[in-house]
């Protein structure tokens, strides 16, 4: 790639945090969309300009960042938002009205989505929800806006559903009503850059911000991480998608006895999977005298959420001994490697990981990030390629460590890094 074009993924990486991995053709394709008369040369000089610079930025932003959502996306981890609860843990706080929070919400079907469960849980009376929607691009946030949306949007929501919140256009589609409208508000922001909670709010009984952080490197999505959890209420719950979870700050993480897909019961971070079949674990000790292999698993998952590196590298340590061939161990053993800081032997058991199970896609993202984070750009892109050729969304043979990950969002940051 040439330096002109290196210098626009530094300027996106500097702008939204967002690290580019080198590809000179995708990255071209953005660059004409947002500027068609500019060479890359010519955009950074543009940018640089104090007058016209930011709508330059902007536009290269919209075309850089992924903007699919859908309605109701993992609903599992959703339904299981316990509304009652975070109204109580609000009006504990001196305050009428629940604050819900989606961070990186792209066109807006998430924060729609959370009004809507708030409608039901509270029908027939009105939700007494706040719902902020917020995202980098200007373009994704007018989209969310007028609330409009196509069938592959709202899929996954049944017709009772889109009969209460949802009016069908002549055209075909669906624009959300105004028993939605009047709960969810937008506005800009920046997660790598502005303050967290965005400027004039207060803090939030419920965050959600889920697998818009695996876009980040660890030190940006740690540091994140902790603002996110500085901003709720006490009482609140912080939704996070199964990969940022796992990249956690100091003391998150996954949540401890927090059911597979479900939500932390209070101030906690809630992974967007977490273990599969994770049982309330005590000292990090599972109450059986001979735990089998998964719940040895969710053991050093456990430890590592507690930020018990020792811990969790001591039991994944003894499953590896006991079979190299252990994929699900081997990933494991980078994950927990990885937040100790050491990409480099992280990247290593990925390896191994993927070695052991060569359709592991998993394995092979997270072996991109360890190599993005050893600065291997090179393997880094190997590894996102791997990923795309082996994404199989009906493969559940490793469901014993994350569910309910979406394929499309793995899919989505793989191509990112890609452009």
């Amino acid at each position: 790639m040439t330096e002109w074009l290196t210098g626009l993924a530094d300027l996106v990486l500097r702008e939204t945090g967002m690290r580019l991995t080198a590809g000179e053709k995708p990255l071209r394709a953005a660059l004409r969309r947002a500027a068609p008369d500019l060479e890359p040369a010519e955009f950074l000089g543009a940018a640089a300009d104090p007058l016209r610079g930011g709508l330059l930025v902007d536009r290269l932003i919209d075309e850089v960042t992924i903007q699919e959502t859908a309605f109701a996306r993992d609903r599992g981890q959703l339904d299981a938002v316990g509304w009652q609860g975070l109204l109580a843990s609000a009006r504990a706080a001196g305050a009428a009205t629940i604050r819900a929070w989606s961070a990186g919400c792209a066109t807006g079907e998430e924060p729609y989505t959370l009004a809507l469960l708030a409608a039901e849980a509270f029908a027939p009376a009105p939700p007494p929800v706040d719902v902020l929607g917020t995202d980098i691009s200007r373009a994704a946030l007018a989209a969310a806006a007028a609330g409009a949306y196509r069938e592959r949007a709202v899929r996954a929501l049944g017709a009772t559903a889109r009969h209460r919140y949802l009016e069908r256009q002549p055209g075909g589609g669906y624009l959300v009503t105004g028993r939605l409208r009047g709960r969810v508000r937008f506005r800009r922001h920046n997660l790598a850059r502005d303050p967290v909670p965005p400027p004039g709010e207060v803090a939030f009984d419920l965050i959600v911000c889920r697998n818009v952080l695996m876009y980040f490197d660890t030190a940006a999505s740690a540091r994140i991480i902790g603002l996110l959890e500085a901003a709720l209420r006490p009482g609140g719950t912080l939704l996070l998608g199964a990969m940022d979870a796992l990249r956690r700050a100091t003391g998150a993480g996954l949540a401890e006895g927090t059911p597979a897909g479900g939500a932390a019961a209070s101030g906690g971070a809630a992974a967007s999977g977490g273990a599969a079949g994770t049982r309330p674990v005590d000292g990090g000790a599972i109450r059986e005298t001979a735990p089998g292999r998964e719940q040895r698993l969710a053991a050093a998952l456990a430890a590592a959420g507690r930020g018990d590196t020792a811990g969790a590298l001591a039991r994944v340590t003894a499953l590896v001994a006991a079979d190299p061939l252990d994929a699900d161990a081997q990933f494991v053993h980078g994950l927990v490697t990885l937040e100790s800081g050491h990409p480099g032997r992280a990247a290593a058991a990925f390896r191994r990981a993927c070695c052991a199970d060569p359709a592991f896609a998993l394995a092979a993202f997270a072996l991109g990030r360890a190599l993005d984070a050893a600065g291997d750009r090179t393997g880094a892109r190997r590894a996102y390629e791997q990923t795309l050729r082996t994404l199989d969304p009906a493969d559940d043979r490793h469901d014993t460590l994350l569910q309910q990950i979406d394929i499309g969002d793995i899919a989505a940051a793989c191509r990112a890094r890609l452009c």
